[in-house]
This record gives C-alpha cells, structure tokens and sequence, in this order.
C-alpha cells in the first residue's frame, strides 16, 4: 500500500511517485493523459522556466486557476523552488483580486485567458511582475494588454524556456527548501470583511495528507481514480484532491466547473472511471442525488464518498443511503488547519448529524465560549478548539489577528460545538455570522463593504438564507440614499464586478432601515424574519 512520507517537503509527494510508479497516469484532463514520469518533467521544465523568470524561494505566486493540468504542473513547479502559492479563486475580480494581490506582494500572477478582463482592469495598481496565461480560447491573443503592468506571457512557454535553459538553479532551489518553510497562502474572509491570509507550510499540508490517509486506510487499488471536482484553490480540494492523490500516486480526474444542471457527463464519468473517491461539498451530493438520470450503481461504485466546506443536510445523506447503501463521509475544518480537523470514522459512519471524531494527530477540547479559560463538561456546548501539525503559522503580516486565534498552540476555531458520550462531535453554531454557501464561506461584511461603495447605498447588511442545494444563499437588505434610485439587477452586477460568484447576493430586499442595537451592531435574526418580497 502507498504510503505518504512522514516528513519533507510537497514536491517530494511527486518526485517520490513519479520514482516509484514512472507509468501510472497522472491526471487526466478531457483528452489529455499526463504519467507520472511526465507529469514530473513538465513540473521540473517549469520550475527551471520559473526560475529564468528570477522566481526562487519565499517568492510569492499567485495561482487563479479552476482544476487544469496548468494547476497541478504550476504548483508542483514552485513547491520545487521554494515559492510560494497564493491560492486565489477562480474569476476573482475587482477590489478583491487586487486586495490579495498586493496583500500577499505576489510577483507573478498565473491565470486563463478567460479571466483576462477582470486581471486587466487591477494589473496596474498591483505589485505583479510576470502575468502567465494559459489559453482556453486563445482570447490572450485579441484582447490588447493594458498600456502598462506586467508583460504577458503563454504558459507553456516556461517549460520550454526550462528545457532550454540549465535547470541548476531550479535544482539548487529544492534542495534548500525545508519542511517549515511556508508553501500556501490560503486566503479567507473575516469578520472585518477583508481577507486574511492563512499561512501554511509544507509541514502544515503533510501533516493534513498524513492524517487524511490514515482515516481512509483504503484498499490497495493501484492506480485508483479520484474526481477532482473541488477547486483545487480550497483548501479542502487542495489536500485531499490534489495532494493526497499525488502522495497516493492515484489518478487526478479533473474537472474544471461544475454544472448542477448537465449532470450527465458526471455521472457517464464515475461510470467510466469508477473512481475510489469524490470528495465534494454538499451542493454537489445533493445534485446528485436528485438528479432523475443518477445510476444508483454508479454511486454505490464510489469507495471513499466524501463531503466537506459546509454542513450535510440529512436528506442528502438518507437519499444516498437509499440509493446505494452507504453513507456519505462527513468532514469539517478550515483553512487554518489546512483541511480536514474532524471526520466520520471509515468505514463505520457516524450518529447523524456529527462531524465525526477528531482525525489522528489532531487534539480537540470544547472551550467556554465566553472566557475561553476553562472547558466545558461533556454534552455542554463550548468553542472548538484544535491543536496539531496541521495548524496554520499564523496570517500573514496579521500578528494582531494571529494573536485571537492562536493561544498557546490551540487553534480557536470560531464555532460552537458540542461532544457526545462517545466523543463524536456536533456543530451547533458559530460565534460570528459567517454564510456558507456551496461550501465557500462568505462574511457579510465582506459583501457589505461592497454594496457600500455604490453610490445610491446608504446602509447595507447581507445574511444567509436556507437553501436545498447550496446550504444557504445571499441576501442583501439595502437602505438606499435620499432622491436615490436603483434596481436589485444593477446593485448585484456592482457585486460581481467586485467580489467572486459564490460572494455575490442572489436577492435584494429595500429597506428603509437597518435593525442594529445598541453597540451598532447589525441584529441579523431580525433581517432573517423578514419575508424574502
């Protein structure tokens, strides 16, 4: 059985497959089939390319790319010089994607044509040197670049500008590089609605592999497909798509978006694949499972079904059993431990509505959430907290922030939390007013500085509202500014050009106030009674 390395650093996770399996295959993408052994080459070119480029250790590089081989190869390229990855989501736009750019002071920017636009619009104002495009359209091609910023170059033209040139530097640059140094920035919204960048290293992550490869402890299958079907730029894909796969040496089935209305191609997928895993977020299971063309033998074909990024709704999981026999694996953790802290025990499930028992190498304890100073007894409800390897150095150039959620080794997660008689564990709520929508977590403050900025906005306060699919959807509640006058459409167009689409309302109400108390803080169980019209 394939086993992760119990130290080191990421790119040894592909180095050692690739050494020990050359002809396996790697990932598959559409058509294309890369093996190990090429998939390890393209990654070495690409680093030495990196490196012509002068990007070496503790360079930060952002990545802002749906699930592609560009990912994969582009990663694996900077984990071999010691860069740094800042994980940016796909077709972030606006003052975000320039907050997280000059935030993190990334000197390249790797991204798809497609998004080409909305990178034009803050290339400019950010600190970015080299812009490395991979094309879809070839759109790179007829869209003029702006009079000033970084020069544009392809993708692909790092490798062969690797393969061309000696590839030393690139090869000094690994051998410096140690497991503590930092890999990851993972950016996450807080509760003062700017995004803060967690910092992992490379012990952070292979802590995470480890701990999620010794939960699934999966029958020797060499080889074994996974859909990578969670953005790679989640933490939660991240660990257990990319890189536990690659540790593994399993093959990456990857697809770029996921469209909850042509199932088909999904499903005519796991058929063909018969994949060992698909970790998804509950969005995608509860598509699935109401999709009236879904084969409950190609499901029952899925080894290690998986969920995380937000809570399971139970009639998810009652129809898959239904369907198939099995349950669905819960998981639960955050960005700051980079992954999974707690899961339902393989093979056996857990009580409904658990997120299971911590995962090995992870100590939990519940916290009185109003002192943090003392725990809580047992079946009380108390602040998780977590400690292990897995938890985050800190936010990057945030000491203050660090400073709240790292006490003494323990990583205070924000969320209330109960532990039954046999140690499983039950989220109650959260101590703030995080929205977790298709997995992704939204802050309102963060959708509410945004509205803010429109210049017939007042006041503004967004909460979650429940959805079957999606968990919860967005629901901004807007005072508008006397004399002014706009609709719902033009203010959720303002969003979009500014936030991510998962950030983005899906329904506006106009009010003629903002309920607040006394302290001005917004009193959102109010908005939440309110009718949606």
């Amino acid at each position: 059985m394939e086993s992760t390395p119990s130290s080191g650093t990421i790119a040894q996770l592909l180095a050692g497959s690739a050494a020990r399996h050359p002809t396996f295959v790697a990932l598959r993408f559409s058509d294309l089939e890369l093996t190990y052994s090429e998939l390890q080459q393209r990654a070495a070119a690409t680093a030495s390319g990196l490196a012509q480029l002068g990007i070496g250790r503790g360079d930060r590089v952002a990545l802002m790319l749906p699930n592609t081989p560009t990912y994969v190869i582009a990663f694996y390229a900077l984990m071999q010089l010691g860069a740094v990855v800042v994980n940016i989501s796909a077709g972030s736009q606006g003052s975000e994607l320039l907050g997280i750019l000059t935030d993190s002071g990334a000197a390249a920017l790797i991204s798809l044509d497609l998004f080409l636009p909305g990178i034009y619009k803050v290339l400019e104002r950010s600190p970015v040197k080299h812009l490395l495009i991979t094309s879809v359209q070839g759109l790179e091609k007829r869209i003029p670049p702006p009079a000033s910023g970084a020069p544009l170059r392809h993708f692909d033209e790092l490798g062969r500008l690797g393969q061309a040139a000696a590839s030393a530097a690139a090869t000094d640059s690994a051998s410096n590089v140690a497991e503590d140094d930092l890999a990851v920035i993972q950016y996450t919204s807080g509760s003062t609605g700017a995004p803060k960048g967690v910092m992992l290293s490379h012990r952070n992550i292979l802590a995470s592999v480890r701990q999620t490869d010794a939960w699934m402890n999966a029958p020797v299958m060499p080889n074994a497909g996974v859909i990578c079907i969670i953005p790679f730029f989640h933490v939660f894909g991240m660990v257990i798509g990319l890189h536990l796969t690659i540790a593994k040496a399993y093959r990456l089935i990857l697809i770029p978006r996921f469209d909850a209305l042509d199932l088909m191609p999904l499903v005519q997928l796991i058929e063909r694949q018969r994949p060992i895993s698909l970790p998804a977020v509950p969005t995608i299971w509860a598509a699935l499972v109401s999709h009236p063309g879904v084969n409950a033998e190609a499901l029952r074909l899925i080894r290690v079904p998986s969920s995380g990024g937000a809570a399971l709704p139970a009639w998810v999981q009652q129809r898959f059993f239904a369907l198939t026999g099995h349950r669905i694996y819960e998981a639960y953790g955050l960005s700051e431990a980079a992954g999974a802290t707690h899961c339902a025990p393989f093979p056996d499930g857990a009580p409904p509505g658990s997120i299971g028992r911590p995962l090995s190498g992870i100590t939990a304890r519940l916290v009185d959430p109003a002192t943090g100073a003392s725990d809580v007894a047992a079946g009380e409800v108390g602040e998780l907290w977590v400690r292990g390897d897995p938890v985050m150095r800190g936010y990057w150039q945030a000491e203050r922030l660090t400073a709240q959620v790292l006490r003494d080794g323990w990583l205070a997660t924000g969320d209330l939390a109960r532990r039954d008689a046999d140690g499983f564990y039950y989220i109650v709520d959260r101590k703030d007013d995080l929205i977790i929508t298709s997995g992704y977590n939204v802050y309102p403050s963060e959708v509410e500085s945004v509205l803010a900025k429109h210049p017939a906005v007042q006041d503004a306060a967004v909460i979650g509202v429940p959805d079957r699919l999606r968990g919860q959807t967005i629901r901004a509640h807007v005072v508008l500014k006397a004399g002014a006058s706009v609709s719902s459409d033009a203010l959720i167009e303002h969003c979009r050009e500014n936030l991510s689409q998962y950030k983005i309302p899906r329904s506006v109400i106009f009010t003629d106030r903002v309920p607040r108390n006394s302290a001005g803080k917004t009193v959102r169980r109010e908005l939440k009674a309110l009718p949606e019209s």
